[in-house]
């Protein structure tokens, strides 16, 4: 991206920055636009409920473009067999920074950008950022010579940016670690009014959703997305090695269990719903018998106290057929454990 490679002499180079909307990030990109690059945000969206920053706010404190792409039905692949392995729960780090690396790369080069930028820092993270998984990253996303991590970079070998004088290697910085108060000093020399609170973090790495995903990679090893975007909403039981039931929390859980079992269009995927009682919804995924599915609906009337357990029905969906039978908790067979 020299003058004279598809852009004209007074244009301002253009980086394209990987953009969580947390702390680090923010001044990743503030620390290029001090040195007159033209930055664009990417927010990479995975399939879990991972990092609950306000992206769009980030971005409008910073004044950049921002672009918010989804991970395609390839990501799950990242999921079932990480080349690089696992972290302490079920988060594939590096092989998940290198994949976002490759979506940055691709609007990198349709935008006409000569660079891709990260806050990440050297020995924050104890599985992806230690310096030779940042190497790693790099190369597996086609970046090597062209990612920039500004908060670290002179701890790291110079990228081509730097070398070609675009991006000015003595203003750049060499965090190291954890500690977040040099950061926050750090944004506020460079007018960064909105500090960020800490990232919630990766789902996967939690240890209350992690077994979750365990379970399903274990039980369930060609499961389609659904199937992992299921695994953010409600409560989970493993029935048996085939069977797995899910019970809405909440109304907005109720909907959007029911919005996944249309998604499902499976005679293997079942809903059971409330007939004559306000209470939750649930799934069954797997073989549907009469114990499982008595079992589920005895779940149901377990989380409400809006019924007489006695006297309880409810609808059972199974495609686009639906009959209604007496729920029967006292009956029912208690899942094996729940997730």
């Amino acid at each position: 991206c020299l003058p004279g490679e598809g852009m004209s002499a007074t244009a301002a180079p253009k980086a394209v920055a990987l953009f969580s909307g947390g702390l680090d990030s923010m001044l990743a990109v503030r620390i290029l636009q001090q040195q007159g690059l033209d930055v664009e945000a990417l927010n990479v969206r995975t399939i879990f409920q991972c990092c609950k920053t306000p992206v769009a706010r980030a971005a409008a404190e910073l004044g950049v473009r921002l672009t918010v792409l989804d991970v395609g039905d390839d990501y799950l692949d990242v999921l079932r067999n990480p080349r690089h392995g696992y972290g302490k729960g079920y988060n594939p780090c590096v092989d998940c920074r290198a994949y976002m690396g490759r979506m940055a790369r691709r609007l990198m080069e349709d935008s006409g950008a000569c660079v891709v930028v990260s806050g990440e820092v050297v020995g924050q993270r104890p599985n992806s950022q230690k310096r030779p998984q940042l190497g790693l990253v790099a190369r597996d996303a086609g970046l090597e010579g062209k990612l920039l991590r500004p908060l670290s970079a002179k701890l790291l070998p110079a990228t081509i940016p730097e070398i070609e004088g675009l991006v000015d290697r003595r203003r750049l910085y060499g965090f190291h670690g954890r500690g977040r108060r040099p950061l926050i000093e750090l944004a506020t020399r460079l007018g960064i009014r909105a500090i960020p609170t800490p990232s919630t973090g990766c789902a996967l790495a939690e240890k209350n959703f992690s077994p979750r995903v365990k379970d399903l990679l274990a039980h369930r090893p060609g499961a389609r997305r659904w199937e992992y975007e299921l695994l953010n909403t409600g409560r989970h039981f493993r029935f048996d090695g085939k069977t797995k039931m899910v019970v809405g929390r909440n109304e907005r859980e109720n909907a959007l269990l029911e919005r996944l079992f249309q998604q499902a269009a499976s005679g293997e995927v079942l809903l059971v719903e409330p007939a004559d009682f306000v209470g939750p919804v649930g799934l069954l995924l797997g073989p549907a018998g009469e114990r499982t599915i008595n079992s589920l609906a005895a779940l149901l009337v377990r989380y409400t106290r809006q019924c007489d357990p006695e006297r309880a029905s409810v609808r059972v969906w199974r495609g686009g057929q639906c009959h209604v039978r007496r729920a029967r908790p006292a009956e029912a067979v208690h899942p094996a454990h729940r997730l």
